[in-house]
């Protein structure tokens, strides 16, 4: 999510941009596609501005089997915390719950904030494939903010998101 002129959201306590660390976590989780023989496809590689057209364009090109998008959320209400997921269509909800599910996976310290349905994202436009946009955690809460600055917890959950997306697999 994000990246170049577009920020996204930042930490209240240390310098974080979402950014940044969700360029990190989707490193992570390219890397731990390509240890399973998956074909890997990312929008961006580095910090660089892209409009959400030229993503979608390039998406289309590419024709993906599924999308995942990475962010981190943040809310007025600093007490707030936990991993969501977003779906746009009823369709792809179980690609959404499936990483959901193994995020929340006993061991990973994680809490459920959502799994939200009819989210209207422009990258969950397109239908060809599955797609789901994944909510790591809340920069606007100090635990979960600093979680995130933790290298083990972002491969935790690059690994995680990985093993969601093999069980919605599995599952099809």
């Amino acid at each position: 999510g994000h990246g170049g002129d577009n920020i996204g959201a930042s930490g209240t306590r240390y310098d974080i941009l979402e950014k940044d660390y969700t360029l990190l976590i989707a490193k992570e989780v390219k890397k731990n596609l390509l240890l399973a023989k998956a074909k890997v496809v990312m929008n961006r590689e580095k910090d660089t501005s892209l409009s959400m057209y030229q993503r979608i364009t390039y998406l289309e090109q590419q024709n993906p089997n599924l999308l995942v998008s990475i962010h981190l959320n943040s809310s007025d209400v600093d007490t707030v915390k936990g991993v969501s997921t977003y779906y746009r269509y009823i369709g792809f909800r179980p690609l959404s719950q499936a990483i959901l599910k193994s995020i929340l996976a006993p061991g990973s310290g994680r809490r459920e904030y959502a799994n939200v349905g009819n989210f209207n994202f422009a990258l969950s436009g397109p239908t060809d494939y599955p797609n789901c946009l994944v909510e790591v955690a809340f920069l606007s809460n100090t635990e979960d903010e600093k979680k995130i600055l933790n290298p083990k917890f972002r491969q935790m959950i690059a690994k995680r998101i990985v093993a969601g997306i093999q069980d919605f697999l599995k599952n099809l």
